[in-house]
């Protein structure tokens, strides 16, 4: 425990902590800066509401219909992103193509009134220009063959294609029509541009009713890219959701083959906390969920059921937290060591505050470890990284909220892998460094769905952190294990919420990160309360 630290341990972690906060500034700091900076329009992103307007204003001009519903997400081009990251040509993409052919915008979804049809407009997210449109409209007639080629050719004379000249106007069966021009290799490797139009009648006026255009990737990176996704969705689905059922189920068996070694009194106010940061953070990435799908339609009903699903899942997630608390504080008390001291026992409150200033101290080792890490696996394995809508910061509906995920994650990943893992298996295998090798497995296969590719990136880095997490967790316990996680988590998620800016979601950025101090400095006094209030009054004189 902490108060068995000697003065040298100090020493050594904060010397460690300055050199990795150094790393940290130099390697993922320094760049953002640099990036926003190079950055053509600073980075600064348009207000949803100004994209919403210039959206309703552009479909009901262009169709002559009146919209009744709207929303926008983020969405963005993951496929293309990725191949333009793994060819290091996404500054000079976003520099030379990002105003008309943007990888990432603002997907506003439609309804016209009276059920005429929805639609899908896409803004630049940096200018609020339109780049892109499908309407369905149901009422829309066709047009006459020629008089669509006249109408479409006329539209590409005031809007030219980069790169080399664009190949003739073709009509499928489903009466699209669409064109391929490539682009310039030195901005877009093997991607060719593809644009895709639809033309309809609306009140006897021909419109374009469609125009989207795409980059389509070379057909090794599709393949290799998809072949990848499999495999991350095995190596999660048996490696981290399977192992976290079993691990689930074996909590109930030793929560009660070690009662009398604990209580299940422990636990219920983190697995509380836990519950509500956990719906918060699933109701809170619903956006995410819809542009996730595309084009398919959005309706008012997706939001009640998912907090419904969110709701059902969140029992047995809560109820697997508070086993593996109560079955792991059993089996290490078993083991003859108590990682988590309880309030009202002699030195707690110095504990809890030491414990927090530790995890600061780890937090940072971590950030700096953790960019050198990628920085060797992009040598080692080629390690690129793409966009991924489902975790962007402008598709979380309250935003200043998001920091919510890192304590959800920080208190049910040490509670179910470190407090309940770890002692299982040292309980099994009796030694410690081979009961945190599992756990850690498991865990860090709980990640691989992230955007890096390969799809085993994560998988090779959180290893090591989690190797790390471990023994923090084991030689300091499981209050700095957890502090030192949700610090690590609220940095990376913060860094997020002040890059897209404003005054709360800077503030919550902050708030978040700091907040184990405020509860460490609460434990403290109110154990020191305790204490005072538990010693004997002087008698009267």
């Amino acid at each position: 425990m902490t108060e068995m630290i000697t003065r040298k341990e100090w020493k050594r972690y904060g010397i460690a902590a300055i050199i990795c906060g150094i790393l940290f500034t130099l390697l993922e700091i320094v760049p953002m800066i640099v990036s926003v900076q190079d950055h053509p329009y600073g980075g600064k992103v348009v207000d949803k509401e100004i994209v919403l307007e210039r959206a309703v204003s552009f479909a009901e001009e262009s169709s002559g219909y009146v919209v009744r519903d709207e929303k926008a997400v983020h969405q963005s081009d993951k496929l293309f992103s990725g191949y333009l990251s793994k060819e290091k040509l996404s500054q000079k993409f976003e520099k030379e193509y990002g105003v008309n052919f943007p990888t990432d915008t603002f997907q506003v979804n439609l309804r016209f009134e009276d059920r005429k049809g929805s639609g899908f407009v896409y803004l630049n997210m940096y200018t609020g220009s339109v780049v892109a449109w499908n309407f369905n409209l149901r009422d829309g007639d066709t047009v006459a063959e020629q008089e669509q080629r006249e109408l479409l050719q006329q539209y590409l004379q005031n809007k030219p294609l980069p790169g080399s000249p664009p190949s003739d106007l073709t009509l499928n069966n489903k009466g699209e029509w669409s064109l391929t021009a490539s682009g310039d290799p030195s901005i877009v490797g093997e991607a060719d541009l593809h644009v895709s139009f639809k033309v309809q009648s609306v009140d006897g006026e021909p419109i374009i009713t469609k125009y989207k255009p795409t980059f389509e990737v070379p057909a090794s990176y599709k393949s290799y890219v998809s072949g990848q996704d499999k495999l991350a969705g095995w190596l999660t689905g048996i490696g981290y959701a399977l192992m976290s059922v079993i691990l689930g189920i074996l909590a109930i068996v030793y929560a009660i083959l070690y009662r009398k070694f604990t209580s299940f009194k422990y636990g219920w106010v983190l697995t509380i906390i836990f519950t509500i940061a956990y719906v918060i953070m699933n109701v809170g990435v619903i956006d995410g969920l819809i542009a996730s799908q595309g084009e398919a339609p959005f309706d008012d009903s997706i939001l009640l059921v998912t907090m419904v699903i969110t709701v059902l899942v969140s029992i047995p997630m809560a109820a697997s937290v508070y086993l593996s608390i109560v079955a792991g504080d059993g089996l290490w008390k078993a083991q003859g060591r108590q990682l988590w001291p309880r309030l009202g026992q002699p030195g707690y409150g110095d504990y809890v505050w030491k414990s927090m200033g530790l995890s600061y101290l780890f937090a940072i080792i971590l950030l700096g470890i953790q960019p050198l890490l990628f920085r060797l696996l992009e040598v080692l394995i080629g390690t690129w990284g793409t966009s991924d809508v489902t975790m962007s910061p402008y598709n979380f509906s309250v935003l200043w909220l998001m920091p919510v995920l890192a304590w959800a994650a920080a208190i049910s990943e040490e509670a179910v892998f470190r407090f309940f893992g770890i002692g299982l298996f040292r309980k099994w295998f009796r030694n410690t460094f081979a009961a945190a090798i599992l756990p850690t497995l498991f865990w860090s296969l709980g990640h691989v769905l992230y955007p890096f590719y390969p799809s085993t990136t994560r998988l090779f880095e959180l290893m090591v952190v989690g190797l790390l997490f471990s023994f923090i967790f084991v030689r300091y316990g499981f209050i700095t294990a957890m502090f030192t996680h949700a610090i690590f988590n609220s940095i990376a998620v913060g860094s997020s919420l002040i890059m897209v800016g404003g005054a709360a979601n800077i503030t919550s950025a902050i708030f978040f990160v700091l907040l184990p101090v405020l509860i460490a400095y609460v434990l403290r006094y109110w154990d020191r309360r305790r204490k005072a209030k538990s010693l004997p009054r002087p008698l009267a004189e």
